[in-house]
């Protein structure tokens, strides 16, 4: 029990020092380079707070998938691995190749339109 609650104690020392740290750099960067380029006043450390969590929940979120990863990209990985798991590996090859030129086709006619056939 005392383990655990050593390590838990580390854990929130190290993402508080991290929170920090990462408040710090975004004011140090709005700091150098936003006044040089743009010409706007510098911030304090609690404007930078307030900038890193209003970026979060624009882009981020706080809820634990990263950088704009969409929620169910691990059960999509889930089901593929589900479908290729029982096959050879001559079979997984083409059933991934297979995949993969579907995709690359939707991606193609959704940004350069569908292909005409050819006369």
């Amino acid at each position: 029990m005392r383990n655990f609650r050593q390590n838990r104690g580390m854990f929130s020392l190290f993402m508080f020092i991290g929170l920090a740290a990462t408040i710090a750099t975004i004011m140090f960067l709005w700091n150098y380079l936003i006044p040089s380029i743009i010409g706007w006043t510098t911030i304090n450390y609690w404007q930078a707070l307030g900038l890193f969590v209003l970026t979060r929940l624009l882009f981020g979120g706080f809820h634990g998938h990263g950088f704009m990863r969409p929620p169910g990209k691990p059960d999509h990985l889930h089901h593929l691995w589900g479908k290729v798991k029982n096959m050879s590996p001559e079979e997984r090859r083409n059933y991934i190749r297979q995949r993969f030129e579907e995709r690359q086709q939707v991606f193609n006619d959704d940004i350069f339109g569908e292909e005409k056939p050819k006369e």
